[in-house]
């Protein structure tokens, strides 16, 4: 089974008590489905409790009947490679006077049935919206894997619903985009965090927290790159700033300047001539007497300087 198709079943494992919330979720499914109209209601779907809740609820809400069609095909659709034979739901109602018992709550003087009807949220409530986009998404929405991708969308071909559901998100405090995919209108996210914060609004949690742990993964394993990357960076400077040295301490050596300088440099100049590939801290350890990494480093720097000022000197 998909990552959409378990987070759409578990969305449906629990049904809303209170009647507005009812209408609301019944109300996502049925715009968001293949025909809603005063004529006709047709839902296709690959997942049985969604079937079973759209039936279940326009018994329980308005009395109507519907039929129940179950036909087997290929899954083509989330997952390529998955080849067992899957179920597909179609549940129908046909006919004026059956769908006319929805009549009350159908938006009224409406060309299309395909807008979000905001008469059957009950203001004093606060979770209609959400079971409104949890049915849109059961009917009509995908979310990848986190592993694979970060994307969650809900489509439809109509431009005024897609609307109305992505200002709905708005006012919810989401900040979805639209895109026009073919003949479909497309609300999506892209971010992780909205994407989980989208999954758990709807009541997905379980997909949510897959999103979150993904999120977590990810930043860590971004950190530990870049503390590799800076370890990295530092070993090559450190290398770069050893082999300047010796460089130095060569010249100065063939030159038969070594024995010029001050005896402090010249120490330090004979001890990182003999231990070529030892730290700054493990030549402040050898000096006699000791001395700190960065008084090492700063006599270094002297004999860097004397060395190029000789050069210079030299060249002109």
């Amino acid at each position: 089974m998909s990552f959409s198709s378990m987070a759409k079943c578990s969305l449906l494992e629990e049904v809303p008590t209170r009647s507005c919330c009812k209408k609301a979720l019944l109300m996502g499914l049925l715009t968001y489905s293949s025909v809603f109209s005063r004529e006709k209601i047709k839902l296709v779907t690959e997942i049985k409790p969604a079937s079973d809740t759209v039936i279940s609820l326009l018994e329980e809400l308005y009395k109507i009947k519907s039929n129940l069609y179950v036909t087997e095909r290929k899954n083509s659709r989330e997952d390529s490679d998955a080849k067992e034979a899957v179920n597909s739901y179609k549940v129908t109602v046909a006919g004026k006077k059956e769908i006319s018992k929805m009549s009350a709550d159908l938006k009224k003087n409406s060309i299309s049935l395909y807008r979000v009807n905001r008469e059957i949220f009950d203001k004093k409530c606060g979770r209609c919206a959400s079971y409104y986009l949890r049915g849109a998404f059961i009917a009509s929405g995908t979310v990848s894997r986190p592993q694979s991708s970060f994307h969650l969308e809900i489509s439809t071909p109509f431009k005024n619903l897609a609307s109305d559901t992505a200002e709905l998100c708005r006012e919810s405090g989401f900040s979805p985009r639209i895109a026009l995919r073919g003949s479909n209108n497309v609300i999506y996210f892209k971010k992780c965090d909205d994407i989980a914060d989208f999954l758990a609004f709807i009541g997905a949690n379980t997909a949510s927290f897959d999103y979150i742990n993904e999120s977590i993964v990810r930043e860590s394993r971004g950190l530990a790159n870049r503390a590799v990357n800076c370890d990295t960076a530092n070993i090559k400077k450190t290398v770069n700033a050893a082999n300047e040295a010796m460089t130095a301490i060569k010249y100065l050596k063939e030159k038969g300047l070594l024995n010029k300088l001050p005896e402090d440099l010249k120490k330090t100049a004979q001890l990182r001539y003999e231990n070529p590939q030892a730290s700054l801290i493990e030549l402040a350890e050898m000096s006699s007497p000791a001395l700190t990494k960065s008084g090492v480093n700063h006599r270094l720097k002297k004999i860097i300087e004397i060395y190029e000022k000789y050069k210079r000197e030299k060249s002109d």
